[in-house]
């Protein structure tokens, strides 16, 4: 697949932000949309890792998403008119809801275009596909990746929502995919879901979509209908 980045008024490659960036998924994504001729800026959110991005060559700025007026700095410094904007960010239950709430509530000021939003299945609709052990033990974070899904959602962004599997430190398989499917349950590596997260991007059909993120040889529907993929 071979993607042009353009801006909305058609000139020059678009502006994407990375909040989270400095992750491994956020890593592979900086790198495909790189690739597709976007101007990526690196928003790291543990600023021990902002060498770590600035040494591979790209533009790469810390922020502690915590920090609304920090937030909102990373916008107007960014100097696009509609960035695209990717968030990939989790931890402490404050930056899992506050966090996302302050980067949708900056972009949304910034007249920002697409809008990718991370959480995790088991959030809003798909918590039946999560097990009662692993929603005990998640619950919280769970519940606060929900409440900025429902903010995301009174936005008039152009947003998405992936909801990834389990997470596992493997090389890519080449083998994830993207479905509407609320009961889907599996896992996914890191490195694929940077792959996913591009490919929302890039696809006008994911616009105010809610898609979960597995393999599809590690996944499947709780109620043993097929998983199938989105149509992107």
């Amino acid at each position: 697949m071979e993607v042009v980045a353009q801006a909305a008024d058609g000139e020059g490659p678009s502006a994407l932000l990375i909040f989270g960036g400095e992750a491994d998924p956020g890593q592979q994504l900086a790198r495909l949309a790189l690739a597709a001729g976007f101007r990526v800026t690196v928003v790291c959110c543990r600023p021990a890792l902002l060498e770590r991005a600035t040494a591979r060559g790209w533009h790469a700025v810390a922020c502690d998403v915590t920090d609304r007026e920090a937030v909102a700095q990373v916008f107007a410094d960014c100097g696009a008119s509609r960035p695209a904007v990717v968030a990939i960010l989790g931890g402490s239950l404050q930056v899992n809801a506050a966090g996302n709430i302050h980067v949708i509530e900056a972009a949304l000021a910034a007249g920002a275009g697409r809008f990718i939003l991370t959480t995790s299945i088991g959030c809003g609709d798909s918590a039946p596909a999560v097990d009662p052990l692993v929603r005990a033990i998640a619950g919280r974070a769970l519940r606060a990746k929900g409440w900025a899904e429902q903010r995301l959602h009174q936005t008039a962004l152009d947003w998405t929502i992936i909801r990834a599997g389990g997470l596992v430190r493997r090389p890519p398989t080449g083998t994830a995919l993207l479905t509407a499917s609320s009961m889907a349950a599996g896992h996914i590596t890191l490195a694929d879901l940077g792959e996913m997260l591009f490919l929302a991007l890039d696809s006008p059909r994911t616009i105010r979509c809610t898609l979960a993120a597995v393999d599809r040889r590690q996944a499947g529907n709780i109620d043993g209908s097929p998983l199938l993929p989105a149509e992107l």
